[in-house]
Protein backbone atom coordinates (compact mmCIF):
# COMPACT_ATOMS: atom_id res chain seq x y z
CA UNK A 1 0.00 0.00 0.00
CA UNK A 2 2.67 2.42 1.08
CA UNK A 3 3.64 2.60 -2.58
CA UNK A 4 0.16 2.76 -4.34
CA UNK A 5 -0.56 5.59 -2.19
CA UNK A 6 0.31 8.47 -0.24
CA UNK A 7 -1.14 11.13 1.87
CA UNK A 8 -0.45 13.42 -0.31
CA UNK A 9 -2.30 12.57 -3.02
CA UNK A 10 -5.14 11.89 -1.20
CA UNK A 11 -5.31 15.34 0.16
CA UNK A 12 -5.02 16.72 -2.95
CA UNK A 13 -7.84 13.93 -5.05
CA UNK A 14 -10.01 14.50 -1.63
CA UNK A 15 -9.49 18.70 0.13
CA UNK A 16 -12.13 20.42 -1.87
CA UNK A 17 -14.67 17.02 -2.61
CA UNK A 18 -17.93 19.06 -1.51
CA UNK A 19 -16.96 21.97 -3.41
CA UNK A 20 -15.96 19.49 -6.31
CA UNK A 21 -18.60 17.40 -6.49
CA UNK A 22 -21.58 19.81 -6.66
CA UNK A 23 -24.16 17.24 -6.90
CA UNK A 24 -22.97 15.51 -2.94
CA UNK A 25 -24.21 18.88 -1.98
CA UNK A 26 -27.52 18.58 -3.09
CA UNK A 27 -28.05 15.13 -1.27
CA UNK A 28 -31.02 15.84 1.35
CA UNK A 29 -29.43 15.72 5.11
CA UNK A 30 -30.26 16.44 8.52
CA UNK A 31 -28.77 18.05 11.50
CA UNK A 32 -28.41 17.48 14.85
CA UNK A 33 -26.47 15.21 16.90
CA UNK A 34 -28.66 12.19 16.44
CA UNK A 35 -29.72 10.80 13.52
CA UNK A 36 -33.25 11.06 12.54
CA UNK A 37 -34.64 7.42 11.37
CA UNK A 38 -36.81 7.36 8.68
CA UNK A 39 -39.67 4.73 9.06
CA UNK A 40 -40.45 4.67 5.55
CA UNK A 41 -37.21 3.96 4.83
CA UNK A 42 -36.25 0.52 2.43
CA UNK A 43 -32.44 1.19 2.84
CA UNK A 44 -31.75 1.70 6.82
CA UNK A 45 -33.48 1.58 9.58
CA UNK A 46 -33.09 1.47 13.38
CA UNK A 47 -33.05 -1.88 14.74
CA UNK A 48 -34.54 -1.00 18.69
CA UNK A 49 -32.36 -3.58 19.78
CA UNK A 50 -29.46 -1.12 19.38
CA UNK A 51 -30.69 1.18 21.83
CA UNK A 52 -30.59 -1.76 24.20
CA UNK A 53 -27.23 -2.82 23.41
CA UNK A 54 -25.93 1.21 23.71
CA UNK A 55 -26.92 1.29 27.37
CA UNK A 56 -24.29 0.84 29.50
CA UNK A 57 -24.95 -1.47 32.76
CA UNK A 58 -24.16 0.25 36.20
CA UNK A 59 -21.47 -1.19 38.18
CA UNK A 60 -22.97 -4.35 39.30
CA UNK A 61 -26.12 -4.80 36.94
CA UNK A 62 -26.64 -8.28 35.44
CA UNK A 63 -28.77 -9.67 32.33
CA UNK A 64 -31.57 -11.47 33.83
CA UNK A 65 -33.54 -13.60 31.41
CA UNK A 66 -31.86 -13.11 28.30
CA UNK A 67 -31.31 -15.69 26.04
CA UNK A 68 -29.58 -16.26 22.56
CA UNK A 69 -31.27 -15.04 19.15
CA UNK A 70 -29.84 -17.80 17.63
CA UNK A 71 -27.39 -21.07 18.02
CA UNK A 72 -25.78 -22.03 14.82
CA UNK A 73 -23.32 -24.74 14.08
CA UNK A 74 -19.82 -24.47 13.24
CA UNK A 75 -20.26 -24.28 9.10
CA UNK A 76 -22.39 -21.18 8.93
CA UNK A 77 -20.33 -18.40 7.89
CA UNK A 78 -20.73 -14.88 7.08
CA UNK A 79 -21.90 -15.58 3.82
CA UNK A 80 -24.70 -17.51 5.31
CA UNK A 81 -26.08 -14.19 7.57
CA UNK A 82 -24.97 -11.58 5.63
CA UNK A 83 -26.84 -12.39 2.34
CA UNK A 84 -25.32 -10.84 -1.16
CA UNK A 85 -26.29 -10.03 -4.56
CA UNK A 86 -29.43 -9.75 -6.01
CA UNK A 87 -32.93 -9.59 -4.43
CA UNK A 88 -35.59 -12.13 -6.11
CA UNK A 89 -39.11 -10.44 -6.55
CA UNK A 90 -40.18 -14.08 -4.95
CA UNK A 91 -37.64 -14.13 -1.66
CA UNK A 92 -38.91 -12.71 1.29
CA UNK A 93 -36.97 -9.79 0.84
CA UNK A 94 -38.74 -9.17 -1.98
CA UNK A 95 -42.10 -9.78 -0.98
CA UNK A 96 -41.39 -7.16 1.66
CA UNK A 97 -40.10 -4.91 -0.29
CA UNK A 98 -42.86 -4.96 -3.01
CA UNK A 99 -45.51 -4.77 0.29
CA UNK A 100 -43.75 -1.43 0.77
CA UNK A 101 -44.52 -0.03 -2.93
CA UNK A 102 -40.81 -0.81 -4.05
CA UNK A 103 -40.73 -1.65 -7.86
CA UNK A 104 -38.98 -4.76 -8.75
CA UNK A 105 -36.50 -2.85 -10.94
CA UNK A 106 -35.71 -0.94 -8.11
CA UNK A 107 -35.16 -3.80 -5.40
CA UNK A 108 -31.00 -3.04 -5.75
CA UNK A 109 -29.10 -5.77 -4.01
CA UNK A 110 -29.26 -7.14 -0.28
CA UNK A 111 -25.17 -5.29 0.24
CA UNK A 112 -27.06 -1.87 -0.48
CA UNK A 113 -29.69 -2.47 2.02
CA UNK A 114 -28.34 -4.68 4.81
CA UNK A 115 -29.44 -1.40 7.12
CA UNK A 116 -32.65 -2.71 6.75
CA UNK A 117 -33.18 -5.46 9.14
CA UNK A 118 -35.98 -6.35 7.76
CA UNK A 119 -34.65 -7.04 4.56
CA UNK A 120 -31.44 -8.40 5.53
CA UNK A 121 -32.91 -9.96 8.80
CA UNK A 122 -35.89 -12.49 9.94
CA UNK A 123 -37.19 -12.34 6.44
CA UNK A 124 -34.10 -14.01 4.38
CA UNK A 125 -32.24 -15.52 7.12
CA UNK A 126 -34.82 -18.84 7.00
CA UNK A 127 -32.35 -20.86 5.37
CA UNK A 128 -30.20 -21.31 8.46
CA UNK A 129 -31.14 -23.80 10.85
CA UNK A 130 -31.12 -22.43 13.76
CA UNK A 131 -30.27 -24.95 16.94
CA UNK A 132 -32.24 -23.06 19.49
CA UNK A 133 -35.64 -24.08 17.60
CA UNK A 134 -34.87 -28.05 17.60
CA UNK A 135 -34.60 -28.13 13.81
CA UNK A 136 -37.25 -25.44 12.94
CA UNK A 137 -35.70 -23.32 10.05
CA UNK A 138 -36.75 -20.16 11.80
CA UNK A 139 -39.28 -18.34 14.03
CA UNK A 140 -40.59 -14.81 15.25
CA UNK A 141 -40.74 -13.88 18.47
CA UNK A 142 -44.33 -14.34 19.27
CA UNK A 143 -45.73 -16.85 16.73
CA UNK A 144 -47.60 -19.94 17.82
CA UNK A 145 -45.52 -23.17 17.33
Amino acid sequence: MRTAFDPATYQVLYRDFAEQNPLWNEIPTSTGSVYEWDPESTYIQNRHTSMVLAMPLKNGEMFHSARPLAFFGDSVTTDHISPAGAIKANSPAGLYLQEKGVSIEDFNSYGSRRGNHEVIGARHLCQCANQELDGAWCRRWGDDL
